[in-house]
C-alpha cells in the first residue's frame, strides 16, 4: 500500500488546506483534477476514508487558473474536523494511503511526531490500534428505532428529572476500597435507558467497576479503564463473583490511561458511556468534615484522592481538569454510535469559600468538543446521607454538595 506522510501547516488548521503536493500526479487518477471553480467543471471525485469521521468524503482536486493542480482537496471542511478530533496541530504528520484506484485513506501518526526533513517522506502507514475482542451488537428482539428495551410504563418512570436510589449489600461503601462510589441501581437505570441487550457500555474511569457490574446484570457487554492497578484487580474479582444469568456477555477491565481508549475500540461501537470521573482536585486535600455532625471520625485529616499519578485528573485544578476532560471525551466521540448517549455523574464543589461549578465547565467544554447536551438530571442523595452537620451557620448559606449531584446526559449528534 503506497502512502505519503504529510506535514500539517497553519493553513490546514485554519482553512482546511491539506497540502498534498508531495504525492504527485501519479498518486491520483488523471481525471480527478477539476477546474479552478465548481462552475467551470469538477473532476471525477475520489473517496477518502478519514480516521475519526463517520462518513467517507467525496472530493476532487482543483486546478488554478493556469491549469496547474492546487494540491489541496476541494472539499475542505472535513480537514479541520479531522484535526480537531485527533488533537493534531501544525507540524504533526498525517498519512494518505492509496487503497484502490479511486479510494484513499487519511490517517494520523499516533505518536504525534513532527516532520523535520526538507524532502517529502514516503512511508507505510502503521496502526497502533489494539482492538478488543468484544461484541457490540444488540441481541434483543426490539424492532424499529427504539433506543432501549423498556416498556412504555418503564419509560414513563424515567421521565422524572430528579432521581433517587438506595444502597444494597452489593454496593461498595467502604472508602478504604474506593473514596467515591455510586449505587449499582443508578448505573442500571442509565444503561437500561440508553442501550439494548448485547450492546457495548463504556466507563473510562471505572474505579470499582460499578458500571460494568450493572452491565453484567442487564446483559450488556462492557469495558472499563482505570489507571490504578488495585482498582483493576478489585474490579476483576468483583465481576467474577457476579457472573450468572448473562454469561454470554463480556465485561473487561483494563489498566490504562483514559487518553488511550480510542486505540481499543472500533468507531461507532459504543452505545452508552456512563461514568463518574474524578471531581477535579476535590478530594486532593485533607478532610475537615465541616458538613458532618461527627467531625472526629476516621476520615478527619485524611487525603482521599485516588492517586498522586500526574495523569490522574483528581490532581488537577479546574482549568487544567476541564481541558483534560475535553481532550479525553473528544477522542471518545468517534467510538460512540450516532445518537449514542454519554452520561457523566458530577457534583459542584466548594474551594476556599467559592462555588466551583464543575458541571457548567464540563457542559461548555463537551459542547466545544462535538457533544450535544440532551438532559440534566438531579441525583437526589438526601436519603443516602447520614449525620449531616450545620454547614455555614449562621452567616454563610451554602447548599451541601453531598446531598445532590448532576447527571449530565450528552449524545453524539446524528450527523
Amino acid at each position: 500500500m503506497e502512502s505519503y506522510a504529510i506535514q500539517l501547516t497553519p493553513a490546514a488548521e485554519k482553512y482546511g488546506n491539506l497540502n498534498i503536493s508531495q504525492c504527485g500526479k501519479d498518486f491520483f487518477p488523471s481525471d480527478v483534477f477539476g477546474s479552478s471553480s465548481k462552475k467551470s467543471g469538477l473532476g471525477v471525485p475520489i473517496t477518502l476514508e478519514v480516521e475519526g469521521l463517520p462518513n467517507p468524503v467525496l472530493t476532487d482536486i482543483p486546478k488554478d487558473i493556469t491549469g496547474k493542480p492546487r494540491w489541496i482537496f476541494r472539499e475542505r471542511n472535513w480537514v479541520k474536523q479531522f484535526i480537531r478530533l485527533n488533537n493534531l496541530v501544525s507540524g504533526h504528520t498525517v498519512t494518505i494511503s492509496r487503497l484502490g484506484k479511486r479510494k484513499y485513506k487519511i490517517g494520523y501518526n499516533n505518536n504525534g511526531s513532527k516532520i523535520t526533513e526538507k524532502e517529502p517522506v514516503k512511508t507505510k502507514h502503521k496502526t497502533t490500534k489494539k482492538l478488543l475482542d468484544i461484541d457490540y451488537n444488540r441481541t434483543c428482539d426490539c424492532q424499529g428505532n427504539k433506543i432501549n428495551c423498556l416498556t412504555a410504563k418503564e419509560w414513563l418512570k424515567c421521565q422524572l428529572g430528579v432521581w433517587q436510589f438506595s444502597y444494597t449489600k452489593r454496593d461498595v461503601r467502604d472508602k478504604k476500597i474506593h473514596p467515591a462510589t455510586f449505587p449499582v441501581s443508578l448505573a442500571i437505570k442509565v444503561i437500561e435507558l440508553f442501550s439494548h441487550k448485547g450492546e457495548l457500555i463504556l466507563d473510562p474511569f471505572a474505579g470499582s467497576s460499578t458500571t460494568l457490574l450493572a452491565a453484567q446484570d442487564t446483559g450488556r457487554n462492557a469495558v472499563g479503564f482505570d489507571l490504578k492497578k488495585e482498582y483493576v484487580s478489585f474490579s476483576t474479582n468483583r465481576l467474577k463473583k457476579n457472573e450468572g444469568l448473562f454469561a454470554d456477555t463480556k465485561q473487561i477491565v483494563i489498566q490504562d490511561d483514559a487518553r488511550k481508549i480510542a486505540d481499543y475500540l472500533p468507531e461507532s461501537s459504543v452505545k452508552c458511556l456512563f461514568t463518574s470521573p474524578p471531581y477535579a482536585n476535590l478530594l486532593n486535600r485533607k478532610r475537615k468534615n465541616k458538613s458532618r455532625r461527627d467531625r472526629k471520625n476516621e476520615q478527619l485529616g485524611k487525603v482521599e484522592q485516588y492517586s498522586q499519578d500526574p495523569r490522574d485528573l483528581g490532581t488537577m485544578a479546574l482549568e487544567e481538569y476541564t481541558k483534560a476532560m475535553g481532550d479525553i471525551f473528544e477522542n471518545l466521540l468517534p467510538a460512540l454510535v450516532p445518537k449514542g448517549h454519554c452520561v457523566i455523574n458530577i457534583p459542584d464543589m466548594w474551594w476556599e469559600n467559592q462555588r466551583i461549578t464543575l458541571h457548567v465547565s464540563l457542559i461548555q467544554e463537551l459542547r466545544k468538543r462535538g457533544y450535544e447536551l440532551r438532559n440534566v438530571i438531579i441525583w437526589d442523595r438526601t436519603n443516602l446521607v447520614n449525620g449531616i452537620g450545620i454547614f455555614g451557620w449562621p452567616s454563610n448559606y451554602i447548599t451541601m454538595g453531598v446531598t445532590f449531584e448532576y447527571l449530565l446526559d450528552f449524545w453524539r449528534p446524528p450527523s
